[in-house]
Order: C-alpha cells, then structure tokens, then sequence
C-alpha cells in the first residue's frame, strides 16, 4: 500500500491522502469519530484522537488492527455525499474521495499533505511526498546531520517531524523502512498504521504525540545523582567516550533522540571513566546541567553546588515535561521550529526555554557558536550579544559556557534565598513547580520606560532576591507600604533593601514572601 502525503506550506495547511491506483470506497461505517471503510482492495480506518490528530490505517484484505489507543471523545462532524466523505474538527478537515480512496486533510482553505495507499509486491506502504526543501527531524536519526531527509531509517517504531508542520508516528510488530529520500514508509506485511499531528510548531506537535502517547513523571527526586536511571528514563548510549570525536557524537545522538521524542534522556558517567582528563573535565561540566544523570560503575560525580542552584529550574522542566511532552533538553529545530537554519548547530541545545548550553567538544578554553535570533547574555561573564551572528567566547573548565535569552526569568536556588534573575528588556515569566504543593509559584518582571515592575506570587515561606541585569542605577525601589532601603553590599543585604552592582550593571532587592501573598516591587530609574 502507499500513501502519499503532498505537504504545502503547514502554517494553515492542509493534508491530501490521494492513492496512487484508485481503491475505490465500497462502504463506510461512521461511530464516535472513527470512520471505517471496506475498499475494493481491503479496508482502511480514521480514527479521531483530538481535534488535530487522527490515527490512520490500512489493510490489503487483512483484519484491521485493532486501535490501540485510549483518547476522550472528539467532536467531529462527516458530511457524506456522492463524491466524498468529509470529516470536520474544529481545525482540521479530512476528506475521502469515494472513487479512489484519496485522503485529503485541510487546516483552513490550506492543504497540507496528500496521502496514497497501495499494496507494493505484497507489502504495504505510506509515502508522504514532501516539498524539496522540507527537513525532517527525529526516528533516532544516527548520522551526523539533525536533518534526516534523504536517509534509509529501518525500525519497529518511530516518531519524526517535519518543517512543514506535521507529525508522524508509526509502530509495528515488523521493521518499518523509512526511505526519507522519497518519504516512503514500508512495511513487510499488508497492513499499516500510524498516528498523524498536525502543528505549526515542533512543540504543539510533541504535546499532540504526548497525549496519545503519555510518559509516567519523572519526580524531582530523580535529579540527585542515582545509581541507575529512573524507569521512565531513556539511557542513552554507554560507549565508552574516550575521544573529543566520540564526545560530540553522544551530544549529537542526545539531540537526534529528543528530536525524536525522548523526553527524559538519562546519562550514564560511567563512560568517561577511562577518558583523558580534559575530556572528563568536561563530561563534569555537562552532567552538572544535565537533568538525569546515573552511575553504573566507578566513582566520581557532579558539581553538587551547581546542581543545587539549578535544581528549581530542572524540576520546573521535568513537570513540564509530563504535562505537555516537551523535552528537557531541546535541540534547535525543538526551540526555534521556524528558522530554516535551526538544524545547522548539531553540537548545542536548549535547556528548557531560557538557556542555551554549549558543551566544550574539543581541546583549549574557547568555544564558537551562532546565536540564535533574539539578544543572549552569557551566564558565566553577564556579558550581551546580538543574536543571529558567530561569536567565540572564553570557555574555561568549571562551568559549560551557558547563555540565556533577554526577556526571560531565570531561578536558582540560594543558601538562604532564591535568586531570581530578570534579563530585560523584553517583559518575562516564569512559573516555578513546587512539588511540596503541586502549584506553582509565578514571577514577572516587565520594563515600562524609565520604570520596571517585578511581581512575585508565591506559593511558599521564602526569602527572594530578584537580580534586574544590565540596568541603570535606581532613584526608587518601592511597594505600596514604602520604600527600600539601600544597603552597603550584597553581603549586608535582607528584606526590604536593594544594592546595585555598577561593575555588572545588576539591581539586586530583596523581599521576603509569605505563601498565597503577592508582592509587587516598582522600581524608577
């Protein structure tokens, strides 16, 4: 069987199933948003999983598989007439043409794909006839490039996406041949299914998979370092890595595997044991940001007082993680879905929104990447850069060199405090999970001319210490009750003061929060 899917421009696209010799439709059956059909040539089924997403499959005088998923009831409504079947979400339509099976599948007046079933030497198969410069991301790609378009994948499963703003799952009891030159999906039998998302962004299509496909919570417990990985976990490879070109591969494989929906991968440390010492000094860089690490074997850890710091923002993500499908670790194409140069960085990530890590893979103390659109700050120096350019930046051993995006909050955890750092000019928030409570805490910051606004809803007792960085001088920090209190130094800082830090350019005030309070600091400039 093949089916083709012709993919348009996927923002307000839509999808085409059109088969490549006519199966015309024999008779239909329509219940609870599942449309069944016998064809001339065996049966095929579209089952609706949400408003953009249905399961499709197809049999060449086989029984149809029965559908293995677990879904609410979705709103969907079949026109039936002479020449088609059309089934009518709120955002999609799929159409059945009743003379040869074609299914076409619309966002809007937009088509995105056009699919076609046919029996191939008694094999069944799919084939999505993608644009020429459509990239595809995921199926655990292996080769060195993100973009997996032109390779010959074979397996049992898999999750991939394309920049045309879809998703596909397939599974089956045998391999599947994913020939992504042709986009051909083959199987051996006489039957195929798979799952299809639509979304213009990577990450409406990974929560899409997500609710079809849910994953058991990792808890924030799990970002100690652990003897072996939690089981919701995915290990990733544990070759030994003994080399800056075996260092590379493995981050290069982490994000081939996150691409491909693996939300919780978990790094073992065990393979740098045997590796030189510059090298190891580096895995110690890396893990310390990693969310999952385990030890299988040898000795040796992380950078405990980094991992505290950052424990707040990390189990934010893992929460996130479960609720939506997004990947602690997000790779380019992940993050920045729309930029036709996303894939084109195989050796850096995001970790969750806010932080752009890029792992030294290589001798000496310099790292160069490009930036991203949008303006960055570089952690370690506090240093600014334009985005969208090449920059090379000191890259000593201690810390991974690390980069968050102007207009975003990032929390860490204090000895005695949270710090709470704010990164203008644009306006920012961030709701940190508090898994004592199963809510979350918020926090927002916005600039407003010569005056700023931070806001904290806190759902805990806690002492914070916003950080309000490249800013002037203040005249005033105050609330409704009155003013702040300038102290002498950072050290002789407590609630209800503010120091600024003319070295770096950082406001630093302090509060202390009461649960269920908000508390509203303006400061003039």
């Amino acid at each position: 069987m093949l089916f083709r899917v012709l993919s348009a421009r996927l923002l307000g696209a839509a999808v085409v199933l059109a088969p490549i010799a006519p199966a015309g439709v024999v008779s239909r059956d329509w219940s609870d948003g599942t449309l069944t059909l016998k064809m001339d040539d065996g049966t095929a089924q579209i089952e609706w999983i949400s408003q953009v997403s249905f399961r499709f499959a197809r049999t060449f005088g086989a029984t149809l598989p029965a559908s293995r998923l677990s879904h609410e009831a979705v709103s969907v409504a079949l026109d039936d007439t002479a020449a088609a079947l059309a089934m009518k979400s709120k955002y999609l339509t799929v159409e059945v043409d009743r003379a040869d099976g074609r299914l076409r599948v619309r966002s809007g007046e937009t088509a995105v794909t056009e699919n076609i079933a046919k029996l191939i030497a008694g094999n069944a198969a799919v084939q999505i006839a993608m644009k020429p410069d459509e990239r595809v991301f995921g199926l655990l790609g292996g080769g060195p490039k993100l973009n997996i378009r032109g390779e010959k994948i074979e397996r049992r499963h898999g999750f991939f996406f394309t920049s045309a703003g879809y998703g596909v799952f397939s599974e089956s009891p045998e391999p599947l041949t994913y020939d992504l030159t042709n986009g051909v999906i083959q199987s051996r039998g006489d039957a195929i299914e798979l799952d299809f998302y639509y979304g213009p962004t990577a990450k409406e299509i990974m929560e899409q998979h997500e609710t079809v496909h849910p994953h058991n919570e990792v808890k924030a417990e799990s970002l100690d370092l652990l003897p072996s990985p939690p089981k919701q976990a995915t290990p990733l490879p544990r070759d030994p890595v003994r080399t800056w070109e075996a260092f590379a591969a493995l981050i290069r494989t982490l994000n081939q595997w996150t691409l491909s929906a693996v939300i919780y991968p978990a790094l073992d440390l065990s393979i740098f044991d045997g590796a030189p010492r510059e090298i190891k000094e580096r895995a110690t860089d890396l893990s310390s940001m990693f969310p999952i690490v385990f030890r299988s074997s040898g000795e040796g850890g992380i950078d405990a007082a980094a991992r505290q710091a950052w424990t707040p923002y990390l189990t934010t993500y893992l929460r996130e993680a479960y609720d939506r499908g997004y990947p602690l670790i997000r790779p380019l194409p992940i993050q920045f879905s729309r930029d036709a140069n996303s894939d084109q960085q195989p050796d850096l990530f995001m970790l969750g929104d806010e932080i752009l890590l890029a792992p030294v893979l290589g001798s000496g103390s310099k790292r160069k990447l490009t930036l991203p659109r949008g303006n960055w700050t570089d952690v370690r120096t506090n240093r600014e850069y334009r985005g969208n350019q090449t920059i090379e930046v000191d890259a000593p051993a201690g810390r991974v060199p690390m980069f968050v995006r102007n207009g975003w909050i990032i929390p860490l955890a204090g000895k005695d405090r949270m710090e709470l750092h704010y990164y203008p000019s644009l306006g920012a928030e961030f709701f940190l999970w508090e898994p004592d409570s199963n809510e979350n805490s918020q926090f927002h910051a916005a600039p407003a001319g010569d005056f700023m606004r931070v806001e904290i809803e806190s759902q805990k007792r806690r002492t914070y210490e916003w950080v309000l960085h490249h800013v002037k001088a203040p005249r005033e920090v105050a609330e409704e009750a009155g003013s702040y209190q300038r102290a002498a130094s950072r050290d002789g800082m407590k609630p209800g003061t503010w120091w600024f830090d003319a070295g770096q350019g950082n406001l630093h005030l302090m509060l202390r929060a009461e649960p269920k309070t908000d508390r509203i600091v303006n400061i003039s400039f």
